[in-house]
């Protein structure tokens, strides 16, 4: 390769990083999920904010019949943080050929804090575990929206957020 093409090429990498504002710290935190996460949007990640990203990372294996996994991460970005008091939430769509296993009381396609499905791992990082099975093999897409609060010194967001993630059932 040429120089001015290496030099175009590393640049585009660099934009990339940059993208959803976070801090190196973050970056860090998060470099293994982002290489598991699916889909990809522009900006690299699931879901891209300018105080928060969101990835997602379907448990690998999943077999029809079977219980699987998503994990639906949020990492707060910058001078933000996981807000502990927010009650998270993700409320899976319909879906033709998904059974969802949520225990929150609102229905099985809930899932949330209060259910035990949000764990929080960092004072910046926090994940929601959705289960939910499928009856035949295939690319199936779980969708759904979740409720979350990042928060910084200053102030507070409260924010919903589409999700969708395509799985291979096999």
């Amino acid at each position: 390769m040429r120089r001015s093409t290496l030099v175009l090429v590393a640049s585009g990498f660099a934009l990339l990083s940059c993208a959803c504002g976070r801090d190196s710290d973050t970056a860090r935190a998060s470099k293994a999920a982002v290489s598991a996460a699916a889909p990809i949007g522009e900006c690299g990640h699931a879901v891209c904010a300018d105080n928060f990203f969101i990835d997602t990372s379907p448990t690998p294996g999943c077999a029809p019949g079977a219980t699987c996994a998503l994990s639906v991460r949020l990492v707060a970005t910058g001078a933000f943080h996981i807000n502990d008091e927010y009650p998270y939430r993700f409320k899976a769509d319909d879906a033709k050929d998904l059974q969802y296993f949520g225990t929150d009381g609102a229905g099985r396609s809930v899932f949330s804090k209060a259910a035990g499905d949000w764990a929080k791992t960092d004072p910046k990082i926090g994940a929601m575990t959705v289960k939910f099975a499928s009856a035949s093999a295939g690319r199936k897409t779980v969708a759904g929206t979740l409720k979350l609060s990042v928060c910084s010194e200053a102030n507070c967001l409260l924010e919903q957020r589409q999700v969708v993630v395509p799985v291979e059932v096999n």
